[in-house]
């Protein structure tokens, strides 16, 4: 087993991908004691049955005491009443992390909450699903995953050091973004494919829906994610995915412009590169899960 980085993991919001991570600590290591924090105790009880977390809690305070890492898992709106509530509980060991889709405002918060150069790593691992509940919680959700943590100039080397452990324990790979760097891309990579699911879904008449094949189901799956979720992310990370809409539409007016031509050797060029720049993607991808 090696050393043990971790003794307690406190994971606050017990639903897909809080329940993952506590499922995760425990398959990486079954010593870990894992405490969920919960709005409701409907929703801790399932966690426990599932095997997420080891104890349960309705109070931030009581959860994270005597935590060597703090997960927070909840939807971006509720940070702030947990990290105030977590505030004078924390141990002066503890680290705190996030899953959160947006980094900028997250970080913001968090250092006018728990200090500039406090215990805050900004993290977010790339790997979800459409459904919520920790019954869709998985352990090996983060394997082969990249997890982005986020520090600043401010952030203490051991804090980083310890969010980056962490995901390295649950199975994802860790890259180092500044806040602004990751919204950006994200933006691009992430809020703006469901942006363009949701446009796909709703350009069409609902009597050629019959006709949907496995190709459109495979481009709008995303868009049967949560819908109140999804808002939350756009508007927490809004300049940055303008900016990615607007960068789509520029490649889509070009499209069309081709289209309208009926510029073959253009589209054919356009469709090349696209497909080029998508298969080295996925071979990149196999290579580093090998």
């Amino acid at each position: 087993m090696g050393e043990r980085h971790f003794h307690q993991v406190t994971v606050v919001g017990v639903g897909l991908l809080g329940g993952s991570v506590g499922l995760a600590v425990k398959a990486a290591d079954q010593a870990i004691q894992v405490v969920g924090v919960g709005r409701r105790k409907s929703s801790l009880d399932r966690a426990l049955a599932a095997g997420a977390i080891d104890r349960a809690t309705l109070e931030t305070a009581d959860g994270v005491a005597g935590s060597d890492m703090v997960v927070l898992a909840t939807p971006l709106g509720a940070y702030e009443d947990h990290l105030l509530a977590m505030a004078g509980a924390l141990s002066p060991k503890a680290t705190v992390t996030d899953v959160g889709s947006t980094k900028n405002i997250v970080v913001r918060l968090a250092e006018s909450v728990l200090g500039r150069g406090g215990p805050f790593v900004g993290s977010h691992p790339m790997a979800g699903g459409e459904r919520r509940g920790v019954e869709f919680a998985r352990a090996d959700l983060f394997v082969g995953a990249t997890c982005v943590v986020t520090p600043t100039a401010r952030t203490p080397a051991r804090h980083l050091q310890r969010a980056e452990q962490l995901w390295k324990m649950l199975g994802g790979m860790t890259v180092r973004m500044s806040p602004g760097r990751h919204d950006r891309a994200v933006a691009r990579v992430s809020h703006l494919p469901h942006v363009l699911a949701a446009l796909i879904v709703m350009g069409q008449r609902q009597g050629e829906l019959p006709l949907a094949g496995k190709g459109f189901l495979d481009v709008t799956r995303i868009a049967s994610g949560d819908p109140a979720l999804w808002r939350e992310i756009i508007l927490t990370n809004h300049k940055a995915v303008l900016a990615a809409i607007d960068a789509a539409d520029e490649h889509l007016t070009h499209l069309r412009d081709l289209v309208e031509l009926g510029d073959a050797p253009g589209i054919e060029r356009f469709l090349t590169r696209a497909k080029k720049r998508r298969d080295s993607m996925v071979h990149q991808r196999l290579r580093r899960r090998q």
